[in-house]
């Protein structure tokens, strides 16, 4: 009898085929790995869609994955999988969230004091919303002096903190002036708080009151 022989042809033809055709599960594990390496360095996590299961393509031996627009690779973004052995490519939408990190006080502080490492430490922070002016690295904080105080647990903003004064209100200072072929060094006492980088104004022992910019020594230096 042929009718057998017909059925099991068939049959053998359909597993054939069935075998030649992706797997869009493994696809999406690829995916997945992928996906695990590139935000292994950032603070972030995402979320793959599903490929279409009644999309049909020869399987790949070797497919790659990447991500379809390289600049972009936050928010709602997608991925392109490609065959170079059958050029084939599908894209899979992946959504990536940056996680939000801020810096908290561990304690109390007051105004004045300048932060150690052990009086902040970073962490996520569970609404977005709260992130703005929010510093959002230790280093920025350590050795910042704080303007005014603020309880332990306090989100740590960037108005809260400025640079230690190098030079104070009241206190004595050099003056150095130079411009071409002359230099001069002076005394005199600061009208103001100031950090290294920002203008102070300073009273000379004259009763003139010029107006400098503060060094990493704590003088203060006039240019012509």
């Amino acid at each position: 009898m042929k009718f057998p022989y017909l059925f099991l042809s068939m049959l053998l033809s359909g597993m054939v085929c069935a075998a030649a055709n992706q797997d869009m599960a493994a696809l999406e594990k690829l995916a997945d790995r992928f996906m695990q390496q590139e935000v292994s360095q950032r603070q972030a996590s995402y979320k793959l869609g599903r490929l279409d299961r009644r999309l049909v393509l020869p399987a790949c031996s070797s497919p790659k994955v990447d991500w379809s627009n390289t600049a972009q690779t936050s928010g709602n973004t997608s991925l392109v999988i490609v065959c170079p052995d059958s050029g084939w490519s599908i894209r899979l939408p992946v959504t990536v969230s940056e996680k939000q990190l801020g810096v908290v006080l561990t304690r109390s502080v007051a105004a004045g004091e300048v932060l150690q490492a052990g009086d902040v430490k970073l962490v996520e922070m569970a609404n977005p919303a709260m992130a703005r002016n929010v510093i959002n690295s230790v280093d920025l904080a350590v050795g910042q002096s704080m303007r005014s105080g603020a309880p332990a647990g306090s989100w740590l903003r960037n108005f809260m903190v400025h640079a230690p004064y190098a030079v104070r209100a009241g206190q004595p200072v050099k003056v150095s002036a130079g411009g071409d072929g002359f230099s001069v060094l002076s005394e005199g006492t600061a009208n103001g708080n100031a950090a290294v980088g920002e203008a102070v104004s300073v009273r000379l022992s004259s009763g003139r009151v010029v107006r400098g910019m503060v060094q990493p020594d704590g003088t203060v230096s006039l240019s012509y």
